[in-house]
């Protein structure tokens, strides 16, 4: 295993060595003390930008933003929007479609509670516009 990075802290009572990136997640309890192994770095902000294409003359929007149950794509000309493409965090593509009208509505109950990219793509492939989505249940 190649460690991403880690530590050691130590004071009287105490002893702590842990590296990021483990491959392995457990879980060990007592009374009052619990200890995760992996994959528990509360303090890491990740992020990922979404960048517009800098040409991009259309008019896109989606509401409500954070969804709970059906997200609406508005598009001022439908034309110019082919198709859209949603990601989950981890960037897994999870839905897929085609812009049929001015108003697209995307069912969002049954993905689970958290950010996603929506993509919207016109007809040449190309990106017109991205958005990040939260989903809340």
């Amino acid at each position: 295993m190649v460690s991403g990075g880690g530590g050691h802290h130590a004071n009287a009572t105490t002893r702590i060595s842990y590296t990021i990136g483990e491959p392995v997640i457990a879980t060990a309890g007592a009374s009052n003390v619990v200890l995760t192994q992996g994959f528990h770095q509360p303090w890491a902000d990740i992020s990922t930008p979404v960048h517009d294409t800098p040409a991009n003359t259309s008019v896109i929007n989606v509401y409500p933003n954070p969804v709970s149950h059906t997200l609406h794509i508005a598009c001022e000309d439908a034309a110019d929007a082919q198709q859209y493409f949603l990601h989950d965090a981890a960037g897994r593509l999870v839905n897929e479609g085609r812009i049929t009208s001015a108003i697209t509505d995307l069912d969002m109950e049954a993905y689970a509670s958290g950010g996603y990219i929506l993509r919207v793509l016109g007809n040449d492939d190309t990106t017109l516009k991205s958005f990040k989505i939260s989903i809340t249940h």
